[in-house]
């Protein structure tokens, strides 16, 4: 990909070395590029690193990835002027070679936002994540329910879910409650992906959400706070709880207190 990119450079000449052949020309574009591009990786394990559970893979989103390009972009644009001016000798510091050099940011970034946006998306993103695994699971398993069948097996679910309350436990999961229900894991998960509007994941926590508001709305638990709640009702952490609210709610839980 590098290389492609600084024959790319080459061609364009955008920083105004001329000399296609000299041999310093192809080692600074190289530089150059792992430059945007590192500063790109230091930046996503800098804001990881700080904040680890909004920038954990199953939880990464497209609009998390342009919130990140608002540090990043700046950040670029001075790293990369700088390293111009000390590795370059024909480039001079002006508001002209400023410009030029932000049209060749530009296109490194048209190749590198949409992308990793990409990337994102079909890989990283939770919802289609777990579409794929409960597709590929479904697949191995060759299981295949009608109508009928999948609608009698969410009804005893809905049972099971209400009468034992398994989503109150943040290890809740599709084994555990196939165990109670008895039915096997692969046409629970067929029947929800198939026949509702949910993967198991948000089948489990509109339950979960269910109880924080009828909780909330029985003035229990006053002396906790909204997150503690929601922890209590089975949440495994603060941004799960606020994610799967605002997803069922349209508000997040302090809003939705503050109707009531």
């Amino acid at each position: 990909m590098i290389f492609i990119l600084v024959v790319l450079a080459n061609l364009m000449q955008p920083l105004g070395l001329y000399n296609m052949y000299n041999f310093h020309k192809p080692l600074v574009l190289a530089n150059y590029i792992i430059l945007f591009y590192g500063v790109y990786a230091l930046l996503y394990m800098i804001l990881s690193y700080f904040r680890s559970d909004y920038y954990k893979a199953n939880t990464w989103t497209i609009k998390k990835e342009f919130q990140t390009l608002l540090f990043y972009i700046p950040t670029t644009v001075c790293s990369t002027y700088l390293f111009a001016d000390f590795s370059v000798p024909e480039f001079e510091l002006s508001l002209s070679s400023f410009l030029e050099l932000q049209l060749y940011n530009g296109i490194l970034g048209v190749i590198t936002v949409p992308a990793f946006g990409y990337f994102v998306d079909s890989k990283l993103n939770p919802i289609n994540e777990a579409l794929r695994s409960q597709q590929k699971e479904n697949k191995e398993s060759g299981v295949n329910l009608n109508e009928q069948q999948a609608r009698d097996i969410l009804q005893k679910l809905n049972k099971v879910m209400e009468i034992q309350q398994l989503y109150l436990s943040n290890k809740c999961s599709i084994k555990l409650v196939a165990s109670y229900a008895g039915i096997s894991a692969h046409h629970i998960s067929t029947a929800i992906n198939s026949y509702s509007e949910h993967n198991f994941t948000d089948f489990v926590n509109k339950y979960r959400v269910e109880h924080f508001c009828r909780i909330v709305q029985d003035g229990k638990n006053k002396r906790l706070k909204l997150e503690a709640v929601g922890l209590e009702c089975g949440f495994g952490s603060k941004v799960n709880f606020y994610v799967a609210f605002r997803k069922f709610k349209g508000k997040t839980p302090a809003e939705y207190l503050a109707g009531l």
